[in-house]
C-alpha cells in the first residue's frame, strides 16, 4: 500500500530540511510542487533566505569581535562533512525554486516516518552548516556572559573550560557532544533542566565545564528561529524549580 507524502501545513523543520537540501531527493521531489502551491510554507522559505543573507553579513557588523580559533572552525567543518556524508553532494537551494514539477508518478511514495528519523540531524546539519558560515568569515559574536567589559576569545587549548568569560566559539565546542558528569548526565534530568529555564526546545549537545569557578553544565538547545542555537550554562543542580541559571545567550 502506497504511503502517504506530508501535506499542508508543513512543520517548520520539514520546511527548515527541504530548504537546507537535508531531505532524501524522491522526499524532495514529492514535497516540492506541494510546497510552491502553499503561501505559508512559501514565506517560511522566504523568511530563511533571509536568515542565511543576514548570517553571511556578521563579518561586516560591529558585534564581531573575535576571530573563531582555528580548531574550533575545523571542528565545526568536520561536523557538516559528517552529517552529509550519507547522502553525497547535493545542490544548495539558495532561494525557492521555480523548476519544472517532477514526474507525478513514483512507485514508493516516502513517508513521514522516514522524515522524522532525520530531522534531529538534518536541524544538526542547518546549525552546523551556520556555524560554518561564521568559521568562513573568521568570527565569534558576543559572548554568554552579560557582564560589562570586553569579550574575550575562548583560548585553543581548553575550549570547554572558559573559566570567567564563555565566548560564542566555546560554546559551539558542545554541538553534537553528550559529555556531562554527575545528575545531569541523565537524559531526564537534563530535559528537565532545560525545561526549568523555561525552554522547551531539542538539546543539540551538552558539555560538563567550569564556569566562573565552578562546576557546570554547557546545553546547547535549538534555538527561537531557525537556524540559530541557544547556548544554556546551568549549576550542576539545575532541575525543575531550581534552573541554577549562570549564563543564557542565542547564538547566530
Amino acid at each position: 500500500m502506497a504511503r502517504s507524502v506530508p501535506q499542508p501545513p508543513f512543520p517548520s523543520e520539514l520546511l527548515a530540511d527541504l530548504h537546507a537540501d537535508n531531505l532524501a531527493p524522491e522526499l524532495r521531489e514529492q514535497l516540492w510542487p506541494k510546497v510552491r502551491t502553499d503561501p505559508d510554507a512559501l514565506r517560511y522559505l522566504n523568511d530563511l533566505d533571509e536568515v542565511n543573507t543576514r548570517l553571511r553579513t556578521l563579518a561586516d557588523e560591529d558585534l564581531v569581535v573575535h576571530r573563531m580559533p582555528d580548531d574550533v572552525a575545523d571542528r565545526m567543518f568536520r561536523f557538516v562533512a559528517e552529517l552529509d556524508a550519507g547522502d553525497g553532494p547535493t545542490e544548495r537551494i539558495t532561494s525557492v525554486p521555480t523548476i519544472a514539477a517532477p514526474a507525478a508518478t513514483q512507485s514508493t511514495p516516502i513517508s513521514l516516518a522516514q522524515y522524522k528519523s532525520r530531522r534531529r540531524m538534518g536541524f544538526l546539519a542547518a546549525a552546523a552548516a551556520t556555524i560554518a558560515v561564521l568559521a568562513g568569515a573568521g568570527a565569534v559574536v558576543g559572548t554568554l556572559d552579560n557582564t560589562d567589559g570586553t569579550p574575550t576569545a575562548a583560548p585553543p587549548t581548553e575550549p570547554a573550560t572558559p573559566g570567567d568569560d564563555l565566548t560564542a566559539a566555546a560554546a559551539l565546542t558542545a554541538l553534537g557532544k553528550r559529555d556531562v558528569h554527575g545528575p545531569l548526565a541523565d537524559e531526564a534530568a537534563l530535559t528537565r533542566c532545560v525545561q526549568a529555564n523555561g525552554i522547551d526546545r531539542a538539546v543539540l549537545g551538552a558539555s560538563s565545564i567550569t564556569f566562573r569557578g565552578d562546576d557546570a553544565v554547557l546545553v546547547l538547545v535549538k534555538g527561537p528561529q531557525t537556524p540559530t542555537i541557544t547556548a544554556l550554562v546551568v549549576g550542576t543542580g539545575c532541575t525543575t524549580g531550581a534552573p541554577s541559571r549562570l549564563a543564557v545567550r542565542d547564538i547566530g
